[in-house]
């Protein structure tokens, strides 16, 4: 007998095991959409939608129960502030699944040669697209359709290294809190690693700044390329996995931020 054990594979994520010891809400406590999904109604190309289904069910369990991990125990005096932030935050919850819901549709997604049909920029455009299809063709339909909205909005500006300071910039009023979500979202080192890596591919580096500018910029120095690769799938899944729930939150936090014209960050 080998004296050496054999090792066995960690278990990949699943819906079961995501809820895991948790009481989640119902299904129908959720958004229409996701009910939608459930019952195949809309079309979604994530190849488990029921795990994603089983993650927004448990966004909103966390949200809503009252949880002493984000809520503290309110004392007398100040129960009327901590009712009002639940409610705040429960609202929150909804606003971010119904969005994030339709998010996944697959109608929702770019059309990647609309874009180059439709570009404004005319000094690396087809850059930026080819970025953002690199991309695509790495997540697919794991990440929600803004992602990849997000990534190609430089082509809709004169130049693909035009910073725009989102909050307030009237082009991208109705896009904002979403593309500002998915930025942030990308505190998720592993998943920054793996995005940069597409984009240097192209000469471009992906550049968020704490002012909430979104810009491209040249990779410095020359043509310097990145790379980066998941240890394993499941440390893939994990990455993509806490990606949703950071973004998610950021959504949903988006109104407690703070938008400065003079924020100098």
């Amino acid at each position: 007998m080998s004296s050496t054990a054999s090792v066995t594979a960690a278990p990949s994520l699943s819906a079961r095991s995501i809820l895991n010891g948790v009481n989640p809400a119902a299904l129908s406590c959720l958004p229409p959409v996701w009910q939608k999904i459930a019952t195949s109604e809309v079309g979604v190309g994530h190849s488990d939608p029921d795990f994603l289904i089983a993650l927004a069910r448990l966004f909103f369990t966390k949200g809503t129960d009252s949880s002493s991990e984000i809520f503290q125990q309110a004392s007398q005096q100040d129960s009327h502030q901590t009712s009002d932030f639940q409610a705040f935050y429960a609202k929150g919850v909804f606003e971010t699944l119904d969005f994030f819901g339709h998010d996944f549709l697959v109608t929702a997604y770019p059309n990647f040669e609309r874009s180059r049909q439709t570009a404004k920029a005319q000094d690396g455009a087809e850059q930026v697209i080819a970025f953002a299809q690199s991309v695509f063709e790495d997540f697919g339909y794991e990440l929600p359709a803004s992602f990849y909205w997000m990534l190609l909005c430089p082509i809709e500006r004169d130049s693909i290294y035009e910073a725009r300071p989102m909050f307030f910039d009237p082009t991208m009023q109705g896009v904002k809190r979403a593309y500002d979500a998915c930025l942030h979202g990308f505190n998720v080192t592993a998943m920054l690693m793996r995005v940069q890596m597409h984009a240097s591919k192209q000469g471009l580096l992906i550049q968020h700044g704490c002012g909430c500018d979104h810009s491209l910029s040249q990779v410095i120095p020359g043509q310097a390329k990145l790379s980066f690769e998941f240890e394993s799938e499941r440390g893939r899944q994990k990455a993509i996995t806490a990606y949703l729930w950071r973004c998610w939150n950021e959504y949903l936090l988006f109104p407690l931020g703070v938008h400065a014209n003079t924020l100098a960050l």
